[in-house]
């Protein structure tokens, strides 16, 4: 046995090695006013080229363009922490004992030490102060024996449900909601504002015009006044405000009242409406000045993290657009898709693998660079994990993803429009390296990420950043639950890329969470679909929207039933959405599946200023609750703002509804009337 003194001199070593190890993670890029940049050591001594995401030199002619670029569109270059991305320890097993994979050199592929990825399983934590649909009720109906009836583990506050595995509509329901928990905080000027929005929101011609007129006003010189319209209504009700003071005011305001926060910086980027090919100096000094707004950016979700953490228990979210230029993101994306369309056709049995002929035959030849794949077998054998001559669609998104540098040159394009650029496989350094570095302080400050989902035609890689950010900081057990992806239900790829996801999670060993969201995107992407002659990603009715989003639910309730009885980690849902009989769906199946919410692996959110009555019962009844808290300056948050008032305006009975129950409040102060007490289901739901 070691004596005291050589276990805390072997306990100080190990401290040493981890902060040398943190230290040269966060190690910043080093820069030489002329010549090359020098290389830094990366965790283990391998050198790689460090990646400066600092402006070029003075001499060139490329700050000149950046420079009047600047003079429209200034921003504060802020260097970020550079790291090249890692590779997960089943790629570094791959790619040892790859052979020469290329005819010919395409794109940097700097070698990178392994990582290994410790498990996630062990018992789940379960507090004493269990939170759920009654806390008592549900920790004693999780000690109860299997199979004893639901009733029993009730206690004198837990709601009266007949069946608790009942269908939506049938005996009484576990959510009613009631808009004057939500209205009671709010002075009569304040509900006169929200009720002109309401109406306002609730005009679907005027929803449609709102960019129009904005324009209009614009190119009138008047957008002053459109501007401090739109700041005390749509701007006071839907976002929280510009300065960090109003900002976290407006968190503490909400968990007061028992809901928690979801910062969201609202600036939004997209692919520019006039894009023009540019050569030469013009190019690198768009790529300059892209990556200098990637960088300030990430300056801001620092912030972000900052004001977050002033509240206990707080997200906040991140958008990978704005980590990196939205046209390197659209063409790294771009193969995503007919790789999945080849690997569907090649499977000709339908049993969700194919083995090297049509992996070689069909699989390769989709992606840009597979023409020049010289060793196809080592091709193959790189993806195939357990050598069984099968793979599947799991294991050729874990092998070929960007983050392995041996297959990025299947990405580099020929010379045509289709596939990535060189300079691209360094603006992907430059984003992991933001990403990963905003990441990691939200962990220091105790803040969760919530990454949200974009466009489909920037989703593959936005996809990918949660997936390398979910493997590297997802692990340790419930309590190191940090990065959770975002899933459009309205599209009809949803369930089919989350069950995938999960089993990812599964073979690397982290812990998968996902937010689930409907979308709001829906116009533009079928509108764009249509202009392009491509098949819509989108359901086609809202009904079959809506059945997906409720078998997502079950299917993720029913993982974290099966965790929690066999006492490992569970994955973790959040339920974003506005809509009651999906959550009321959700609060049902909690109470029959007997699922523990203490750690919070189920939580419901909604928006800003919409389905409030919703949120404030969900408290009242200690369910976890957030609200998406947006924040930012007007001009930047107006793309949010104007699809917030579509989304309210495509759901008009439910809008109608919330401004009657606005106006009844007005009324009822007017008059002078009192109100009726609330219902006991509510208040104890």
């Amino acid at each position: 046995m070691p004596s005291d003194g050589q276990t805390q001199s072997s306990g100080r070593a190990r401290d040493e090695k981890a902060e040398t190890r943190k230290k040269a993670r966060l190690a910043l890029p080093t820069t030489e006013k002329e010549g090359p940049q020098k290389s830094h050591s990366v965790e283990g001594g391998t050198k790689n080229p460090s990646i400066a995401l600092s402006m070029p030199t003075s001499a060139s002619p490329v700050v000149a363009a950046v420079t009047r670029l600047n003079a429209t569109q200034p921003l504060r270059p802020f260097v970020a922490y550079a790291q090249p991305s890692r590779l997960s320890f089943i790629q570094a097993r791959r790619a040892a004992s790859s052979a020469a994979l290329y005819s010919r050199a395409a794109g940097p592929s700097p070698a990178h030490p392994p990582r290994a990825v410790s498990g996630v399983h062990g018992k789940a934590a379960v507090s004493l102060a269990a939170r759920g649909l009654s806390a008592s009720a549900l920790t004693r109906a999780a000690a109860a024996p299997r199979g004893a009836p639901a009733a029993a583990a009730k206690d004198s506050v837990a709601p009266a449900v007949a069946d608790a595995t009942s269908s939506v509509g049938s005996g009484e329901r576990l959510l009613q909601p009631d808009a004057s928990l939500a209205l009671d905080q709010q002075s009569v000027g304040k509900l006169l504002t929200v009720w002109m929005v309401y109406q306002a929101c609730g005009s679907t011609k005027l929803v449609q015009m709102a960019p129009k007129i904005l324009k209009l006003f614009e190119k009138l010189r008047l957008s002053w006044l459109s501007n401090a319209v739109v700041r005390r209504t749509f701007f006071a009700w839907f976002c929280a405000g510009e300065k960090e003071r109003e900002i976290v005011h407006a968190m503490r305001r909400l968990k007061e009242s028992g809901i928690g926060s979801i910062l969201d910086f609202s600036a939004e980027a997209d692919l520019p409406e006039d894009a023009t090919t540019a050569g030469g100096d013009l190019a690198e000094a768009a790529r300059a000045h892209a990556n200098v707004k990637a960088d300030a950016f990430a300056k801001e979700y620092f912030h972000g993290m900052h004001m977050a953490s002033q509240v206990p228990h707080a997200f906040a979210a991140l958008k990978i657009t704005g980590l990196a230029d939205p046209e390197v993101l659209y063409r790294l994306s771009m193969p995503h898709q007919p790789l999945r369309d080849a690997f569907l056709a090649a499977d000709h049995d339908n049993d969700g693998r194919v083995d090297y002929t049509q992996f070689k035959d069909t699989v390769l030849p989709a992606m840009p660079g597979g023409a020049r794949v010289a060793s196809p077998s080592g091709m193959f054998s790189m993806v195939d994990a357990n050598g069984d001559g099968q793979v599947d669609w799991v294991d050729i998104q874990m092998a070929l993803g960007m983050d392995n540098p041996l297959a990025r040159p299947l990405y580099l394009s020929d010379g045509g429009a289709y596939g990535a650029l060189e300079s691209d496989f360094e603006d992907y350094e430059r984003m992991v390296a933001r990403a990963r570095a905003v990441v990691q302080q939200a962990a220091e400050k105790g803040v969760r990420v919530m990454i949200d989902a974009e466009h489909t035609y920037f989703q593959p890689m936005i996809d990918h950043m949660a997936l390398v950010m979910q493997r590297e900081f997802n692990t340790g057990g419930s309590s190191q639950t940090l990065v959770y992806n975002t899933y459009q239900m309205y599209r009809t790829d949803a369930l089919q890329r989350m069950t995938d996801d999960y089993e990812r999670g599964v073979r690397e060993g982290w812990r998968f969470a996902a937010k689930m969201v409907r979308g709001a995107y829906m116009e533009l992407e079928r509108g764009r679909a249509a202009s392009l002659g491509y098949a819509s990603p989108i359901n086609p009715t809202l009904e079959a929207t809506h059945a997906l989003y409720d078998r997502g639910a079950a299917q993720l309730l029913d993982r974290i039933a099966t965790a929690q009885r066999e006492g490992a980690v569970p994955p973790a849902l959040f339920v974003a959405t506005h809509n009651n009989e999906s959550i009321e769906r959700v609060l049902q199946q909690l109470q029959s599946l007997q699922i523990d919410t203490s750690a919070e692996p189920v939580m419901f959110g909604q928006l800003l200023g919409m389905q409030d009555a919703t949120s404030y019962a969900l408290a009242k009844a200690n369910i976890p609750i957030y609200k998406y808290v947006p924040y930012g300056t007007l001009d930047e948050v107006m793309p949010y703002l104007i699809r917030r008032a579509q989304e309210n305006s495509a759901v008009a009975g439910a809008i109608r509804s919330e401004a009657a129950q606005v106006m009844a409040e007005i009324r009822r102060r007017m008059l002078g009337r009192t109100r009726r007490a609330h219902s006991v289901a509510t208040s104890s739901l």
